[in-house]
């Protein structure tokens, strides 16, 4: 059979997939515009409009005609993005062309956290209160209802994008303004605050069944910014919460209408059990994919290759490891070096990856949310302790020096 796969704008953060599908046989094809770094690597190309533009000023109807086109001429096998804002078109292109994966629908409630929030609340899932608003007015008067703290968010971003965390009323103005900044769509919602550890539960789910393959413990920064610092793979917690926050993360699923679907779940282990932050109804980001390998030995975007052709996913575990993720999001001015140490040869088996995300040149702002992260590096080994130990020398190899600027 000839795979003929569509990534749609396809980032190098997320190569694991384009090399695990290119491994399985498939024939790549990439829509995106043809500045696209990973462009050139394309069996074929659909040159197209900027996502992210086309997203915002309602140019996604031309991408998908494009893609249409090319599929009358080249059949393609499946469609896939790693954006939550892609999965409406992923989902209509699949409806289309009578492909698995997203669905129309099911793609549509999954990129919008308003229209998740009602799901998982109609499905009876364990949630924060919430409230979507569209003026300030209205941001008032859900923060009287629901009490503080809250946290404020645009209802189309990911990545932590203006998501605030407010303890009074004096904060809203600031909250409300990065909101309205931010957003694509100018949808915001404000939502009660989770107040406990933060997990993360990484699924395959295949004609409506979800199989949990691994969860996650995050360390976050505090408020009022939700950066990702740190994770670990697997959870620490006890395997009787864990056992909650998989049947939680199994029911959120569902509740979005997925059938044929990678997914990332996040959570907050609360005094009442564990509430859903949000679902990810694609690979999790920030190198999880390559983490959850190192620990499990299952490649998410080996499975998801089987769901969408239409194939049992193989997730038995092959090993059992420790992974552990460092993000550094420090420092800001003008990047005047990026230097890398010396690396023991001992550390090389536990040495998962190590990503640079500046160069020297660029300014850096103090960083605001997840897309700030300047580096990444992931470690694994048999035992935490190892794992800890190895991805902190990683950090210490990987110097980032910026020379301060007037901000």
């Amino acid at each position: 059979m000839n795979f003929r796969t569509l990534f749609i704008r396809p980032l190098r953060e997320r190569e694991l997939g384009l090399t695990t599908f290119l491994r399985r046989g498939a024939e790549i094809v990439i829509a995106d515009h043809p500045s696209s770094d990973l462009f050139g690597l394309a069996d074929r190309q659909i040159p197209v409009p900027s996502p992210p533009e086309a997203f915002r000023n309602g140019g996604m109807a031309e991408i998908e005609e494009r893609v249409v086109a090319f599929a009358r001429r080249f059949p393609l096998t499946a469609v896939t993005a790693d954006f939550d804002y892609l999965l409406p078109l992923v989902g209509r292109l699949n409806d289309r062309l009578g492909l698995r994966g997203h669905t129309g629908a099911s793609g549509t409630v999954c990129a919008s956290k308003v229209r998740q929030r009602a799901a998982l609340d109609a499905a009876g899932v364990p949630s924060p209160g919430w409230r979507p608003f569209t003026t300030r007015a209205e941001l008032s008067a859900a923060a009287r209802e629901l009490g503080f703290p809250l946290v404020v968010k645009p209802g189309d971003r990911s990545n932590s994008a203006a998501v605030r965390y407010v303890a009074r009323e004096a904060e809203l103005d600031g909250a409300y303004a990065a909101a309205v900044e931010q957003s694509w769509t100018g949808e915001y919602l404000v939502e009660q605050y989770l107040d406990g550890p933060e997990v993360s539960v990484e699924a395959i789910t295949f004609r409506g069944c979800t199989e949990v393959i691994a969860v996650t413990d995050k360390e976050i920064g505090q408020p009022p910014r939700f950066l990702k610092l740190g994770a670990e793979v697997p959870s620490r917690l006890p395997s009787d919460v864990l056992d909650g926050v998989r049947e939680v993360a199994v029911a959120a699923v569902a509740a979005l209408g997925v059938t044929d679907s990678p997914s990332h779940t996040e959570l907050r282990i609360t005094a009442e059990g564990p509430k859903v932050v949000e679902v990810n109804a694609r690979v999790g980001g920030l190198f999880l994919a390559q983490m959850v390998q190192a620990a499990t030995g299952v490649n998410l975007y080996d499975a998801w290759f089987d769901v969408v052709h239409g194939r049992p996913p193989r997730l038995a575990p092959t090993r059992s490891a420790v992974a552990v993720r460092r993000c550094v999001s420090d420092g800001a001015g003008e990047v005047a070096a990026v230097e890398v140490g010396t690396q023991p040869v001992a550390e090389a088996e536990r040495h998962v990856l190590t990503r640079c995300h500046v160069k020297p040149g660029a300014v850096l702002k103090p960083a605001e949310d997840n897309f700030d992260v300047r580096a990444v590096h992931v470690a694994a080994a048999p035992t935490r302790e190892e794992a800890v130990a190895a991805a902190e020398r990683l950090v210490g190899t990987l110097g980032i020096r910026v020379r301060e600027l007037q901000w």
